[in-house]
């Protein structure tokens, strides 16, 4: 039985990494494929950057020889760059490694020609459409700036006001006072995780972000 390795990263919005884990399983056991292991690359691990650790592993492990199959739940999570992905799978055929699409429910075979024209195509596409997105994102980023809005993912305990405008006090605000309130009363941070249910971690940036936080709630008071 052919032994395969998996790949999966998630950098924006789109499938879980949970869900990619959990389609490359099912495809290895009805590919009977021996499937070894996962790189996992975890999330917002831009497709266009070339030396992302897992995927760098990955590669290695192809060049030693020891892998047979590669399992993907799609090609634009090896890369989103048109030439890196084309040269990547011609590496790969080169290698005598098999390339497998969850998508495409097979495996690439750039023997057929129409095949090679069909990846230059789909390279191309995927390529430019992200570089657009990712313009686009810069843009309304950028606007949300000149306007004086909020922009990004709220920090704990936040949330978007019904415009879409503004970070105001979310559901979560109360765990954020008890974090300023457990702080100053010396607990540590593994304390303050074992009181009010939240990781050491996230208490931690809730209190470096202590300033924004009040600034927050004294806007809405006057709001």
């Amino acid at each position: 039985m052919n032994e395969a390795v998996g790949y999966i990263r998630l950098s924006q919005d789109g499938m879980s990494l949970e869900r990619q884990q959990r389609d490359i399983e099912n495809y290895a056991d009805s590919g009977a494929f021996e499937l070894v292991k996962v790189y996992n690359e975890g999330k917002r691990a831009s497709g266009f950057d070339e030396d992302r650790p897992e995927y760098q592993a990955m590669l290695d492990d192809v060049d030693d020889g020891g892998v047979d199959v590669v399992v993907v739940p799609n090609l634009s999570r090896l890369s989103r760059d048109r030439k890196h992905r084309l040269q990547l799978l011609l590496d790969l055929d080169r290698a005598g490694v098999d390339l497998h699409s969850v998508e495409l429910r097979r495996a690439v075979d750039l023997d057929d020609d129409w095949e090679l024209v069909q990846q230059s195509i789909r390279a191309t596409t995927d390529d430019v459409e992200k570089r657009k997105e990712i313009e686009r994102s810069k843009r309304a980023t950028q606007e949300r700036i000149e306007n004086g809005y909020d922009h990004g993912r709220p920090p704990y305990g936040l949330e978007f006001d019904s415009n879409g405008r503004y970070w105001v006090q979310g559901d979560n605000f109360d765990d954020v006072l008890d974090v300023f309130r457990l702080r100053d009363q010396g607990l540590t941070y593994e304390e303050i995780a074992e009181k009010i249910g939240v990781s050491s971690s996230t208490a931690a940036r809730i209190e470096s972000r202590r300033k924004m936080y009040h600034k927050r709630s004294d806007q809405n008071e006057n709001q």
